[in-house]
């Protein structure tokens, strides 16, 4: 890995506090993300019960202006695009020319620009492959990882959060939504992001004023303790979101995969909108019901944390998944992320790539835990646990 990764502006106030950090990339560019703060147990309750706030280190921004960005990102990215209102989000891939996916990417739109979250280490490349096809069109598409930052805030009481920290607030509670809030005299844009089955909010701020708004959070946590409010690391993030029933670009799919194949085609991709780049694969893989592979979730069987069982085998990221009784065969899959789930009493729970054949709800597979063959269900959906209010 190179010597220098990226680091959040806020990466010494964490070390401080003593957190652990885990690298988010590739060889060639990662950048530092804050695994835990120490106390995994408590940061999750938190985000369950309270509020949690997230260094997203590893998100990047693209800001997209110009009076007919609408109409060329239409013809670009695989949802529609071309009448979002301000204040409307809307989530889509960007895809090359044989359909593969090359970012994940989520539009918020305002009165005068379109704002992009995306990974940090796509930003560059994907900002001068869109500025490609660009001729006379006016829209001006900007890199702007290095001018704004992303922080993260999720839990019940995360608007809560927000309203004390700011001033002049309104709703933010259609998940499609974004809205422009002053916190500590500092204009900051944030979406509505479902991501851990709980309120979620992604804050974008300009990173010279980033301690400013980030100090005005943990006050507010500090001078509201009924929040429930405190920071927390990717681990507890991960397992809510795989509970929740999110797959993540780069983790759970990348740039070898098809829509078709990330689990979560139906709300990235609008199979009725008209050509955009990759459009004709994706059109034929759907109209033949095309499809080899893609994201399911697994329950590994037999496999509970008690007092009684302290120790479980948990798969991990890459294990070999196998048809049951032929563990000696060729794998049809592997799991692409794994937790242990505190919502269901403490078993383990993946997401899995997997051949289509044998993804039918119900499904007995034998997968490699720890170096112990156990076995594990295909469920009929992705979403592994639901909160009834999860978006009050």
């Amino acid at each position: 890995m190179p010597n220098h990764p990226h680091q959040s502006p806020l990466h010494d106030a964490h070390a401080k506090l003593e957190a652990f950090f885990l690298p988010y990339g590739s060889a060639e560019s990662y950048s530092d993300v804050v695994e835990t703060f120490g106390d995994l147990d408590m940061e999750y309750a938190a985000l369950r019960k309270g509020c949690v706030i997230f260094d997203q280190n590893h998100i990047g921004t693209i800001v997209v202006s110009g009076d007919e960005r609408g109409s060329f990102l239409n013809n670009m990215l695989t949802a529609k695009v071309d009448d979002l209102k301000a204040g409307e989000s809307q989530s889509a891939f960007w895809l090359n020319r044989k359909g593969r996916i090359d970012a994940d990417i989520r539009i918020a739109q305002r009165d005068e620009r379109m704002v992009f979250a995306l990974d940090r280490h796509l930003c560059k490349l994907t900002s001068e492959a869109l500025n490609s096809f660009v001729f006379a069109e006016d829209v001006e598409i900007i890199d702007s990882s290095d001018r704004y930052h992303r922080l993260g805030l999720h839990g019940p009481t995360a608007w809560k959060l927000i309203e004390k920290a700011a001033k002049d607030v309104g709703d933010l509670i259609d998940v499609s939504n974004n809205t422009q809030v002053l916190i500590d005299g500092v204009d900051v844009l944030i979406e509505r992001v479902e991501l851990t089955g709980e309120i979620g909010l992604e804050l974008c701020i300009g990173v010279d004023e980033l301690t400013k708004v980030y100090d005005c959070l943990i006050r507010a946590a500090d001078e509201y303790p009924e929040l429930k409010a405190r920071t927390t690391g990717w681990l507890a993030i991960n397992a809510a979101r795989i509970e929740a029933g999110h797959p993540m670009y780069h983790v759970d799919f990348d740039d070898t995969n098809v829509p078709a194949e990330s689990g979560i085609i139906e709300d990235r991709v609008n199979l009725a909108k008209g050509c955009y780049l990759g459009q004709e694969v994706v059109a034929r893989m759907h109209a033949r019901n095309a499809c080899s592979k893609r994201v399911v979730a697994i329950r590994v069987e037999d496999q509970q944390i008690t007092t009684e069982q302290p120790e479980i085998c948990q798969p991990a990221g890459g294990a070999q998944i196998f048809e049951l009784g032929k563990e000696g065969e060729t794998p049809i899959g592997s799991v692409t992320s794994s937790t242990i789930s505190p919502m269901l009493g403490a078993v383990p729970i993946c997401f899995a790539m997997l051949k289509n054949s044998v993804t039918k709800p119900g499904t007995q597979l034998s997968v490699i835990a720890e170096g112990k063959i156990v076995t594990c269900t295909v469920q009929e959906t992705l979403v592994f646990w639901a909160k009834p209010d999860a978006h009050a």
